[in-house]
């Protein structure tokens, strides 16, 4: 009977004690294409240039040029919390980093504190995990993004 106990107090602990903290960013179908020589795009023709895509992925894409002159496209959700609503990165006005919160009338308000490369990779936790990558190729003046 003692031991049942034990049993039943182990599976109590680790059932209460799972988090979101580590769930996969949900996966969602992403197929859209823009032009680079229109007004708000036109940041993607130049390496180091980036834009936001609202509306799209889970939480919004964040497409860079990096200096090579590749495109990369990655979910907005953070990969720290992703199910939670608050979960969402923005670039940092440099371009050179995302980072997980919100502007309230102006002042950063963090959510989890995470920030992320512009390759996708976590630079600063609690994040640990990368940032999901969606598929970028550029044909003429059409970069379409999509997921696999």
């Amino acid at each position: 009977m003692q031991k049942l106990l034990y049993i039943s107090f182990f599976v109590l602990v680790f059932a209460c004690s799972k988090s979101t903290k580590d769930d996969a960013i949900p996966y969602v179908v992403v197929d859209t294409y823009i032009n680079i020589t229109i007004g708000q795009y036109i940041k993607l023709q130049n390496p180091g240039g980036w834009v936001v895509l609202d509306n799209v992925g889970v939480r919004g894409i964040a497409v860079f040029k990096n200096i090579a002159g590749e495109y990369k496209a990655f979910d907005l959700n953070c990969s720290y919390h992703p199910l939670d609503s608050s979960s969402k990165l923005v670039v940092d006005s440099s371009g050179f980093f995302m980072k997980c919160g919100k502007y309230v009338g102006g002042i950063w308000t963090p959510f989890c504190g995470s920030q992320f490369g512009t390759d996708g990779l976590p630079l600063k936790s609690p994040a640990t995990r990368q940032l999901r990558e969606y598929n970028a190729a550029l044909t003429g003046n059409l970069l379409h993004i999509y997921s696999n």
